[in-house]
């Protein structure tokens, strides 16, 4: 669908910095929510995922934001950017960015769940920046009761080996051991089906370098999903 252009002012938007040409947008968004579909101009501009926040508070203030790559640092002082949306072009005028730890933790908890749901292996390097500052809104809520099971285990050559419950097979599985976050692929799934089914997952490292320490958190990335795993007592690493 093409966007309507937007004769209106810009809308006010501010920028936070992440590293790495990462950027998070805040801006003020109207009831009838425009879903954000890319980034129009400046050219080197690269919207990776977005999500929205602010609704169903006490004192609401809806806004968006968008997670965005400036491969050629077009906002390293802020400025302008034209979102495409599915029904309007919206033009943002953002200031200097700030660090990205200013973001709010209802912010980071809207964030979080879009940002881990959007890894690919065309996207992991840019949204692994932002990891260990979203996944844990993510990864400290209460495993569900019905959350499928993970053991881990290691083989002799130092790759990683895990089972599974269940018939669904992630992309990639995130890590908290202690302090330090890391990312595995899913290098190869063998299904059992059956009454019980689970599967047999070879990992290959994906980002981050685990330490040694015991897995306390771990998420099932998927395409467009995130699962909390439930780990067993004494599930190593």
């Amino acid at each position: 669908m093409t966007a309507i252009p937007d004769s209106r002012d810009p809308s006010a938007g501010r920028l936070f910095a992440a590293g790495n040409g990462v950027l998070v947008c805040r801006y003020p968004v109207t009831t009838d929510l425009p879903i954000p579909l890319g980034i129009t101009a400046p050219a080197g501009l690269r919207l990776l995922t977005w999500a929205f926040t602010g609704f169903g508070g006490a004192e609401p203030d809806p806004a968006g934001l968008l997670v965005l790559h400036d491969a050629q640092a077009v906002l390293a002082e802020g400025g302008a950017l034209t979102l495409e949306t599915h029904f309007r072009d919206v033009a943002i005028a953002c200031p200097r960015p700030r660090p990205v730890a200013e973001l709010t933790h209802p912010e980071r908890g809207a964030l979080g769940g879009a940002v881990l749901a959007a890894v690919t292996p065309e996207t992991l390097d840019a949204l692994a920046t932002l990891f260990t500052l979203l996944a844990p809104a993510v990864a400290d809520a209460p495993v569900p009761a019905n959350a499928p099971r993970l053991t881990l285990a290691r083989d002799g050559d130092g790759d990683g080996a895990a089972t599974l419950s269940g018939a669904s097979v992630p992309n990639y599985l995130l890590f908290r051991a202690r302090t330090t976050w890391s990312c595995a692929r899913v290098a190869q799934a063998t299904l059992r089906f059956g009454p019980a089914p689970e599967a047999s997952l070879t990992l290959a490292p994906a980002w981050g370098t685990p330490r040694g320490a015991p897995v306390e958190a771990a998420l099932l990335l998927g395409a467009g999903t995130v699962t909390a795993a439930a780990l067993p007592v004494g599930g190593r690493r």
